[in-house]
């Protein structure tokens, strides 16, 4: 038949054998790393201080241990200092606005930090963590942080 292409749609796949496997280039880090919005549905979900845990794991995982320790150390300060602001605040304000502003501010310092080391690792074909890794450390640590506000109200009544 005149004008059709001389396709055999039967045909196997021709691929080439020889090519270096897809996967990820040296410029990818060996570890999958969080994102910028993984770490905002973490301190979203968890806390600032889930979003810090991420954070840090970020930071290991692209083998900067002395970042990863800093931002632990200055983290959890931060974070310890945001829950006392929330257990002082009068009954009249609304925490749920608080918390978003936190978690929208996280992300922004996330962003600027980690970011663009996400981008390029990501454009190497170098893999993200699991969303469910997040989401079991978001309920960790929302779950941990609970507790200890409850035996905090329990000690100073």
């Amino acid at each position: 038949m005149a004008g059709e292409s001389e396709i055999n749609p039967y045909a196997p796949p021709a691929a080439d054998v020889d090519a270096p496997p897809l996967g990820p280039s040296a410029d990818a880090f060996a570890n999958p790393l969080f994102s910028p919005r993984q770490m905002l549905v973490a301190a979203l979900l968890g806390s600032p201080l889930a979003g810090v845990i991420l954070l840090q794991a970020n930071f290991r995982a692209m083998a900067r241990p002395r970042d990863a320790k800093r931002t632990l150390l200055f983290g959890t300060l931060a974070a310890v200092a945001f829950f006392a602001l929330m257990f002082i605040l009068p009954d009249r304000i609304p925490p749920l606005p608080i918390n978003i502003a936190a978690a929208l501010t996280f992300y922004k310092i996330a962003d600027s930090l980690q970011g663009g080391a996400f981008t390029r690792h990501r454009a190497a074909n170098g893999e993200r963590q699991s969303n469910w890794l997040v989401f079991g450390i978001s309920v960790g640590t929302a779950v941990a942080v609970v507790t200890t506000m409850f035996l905090l109200l329990l000690a100073s009544s």
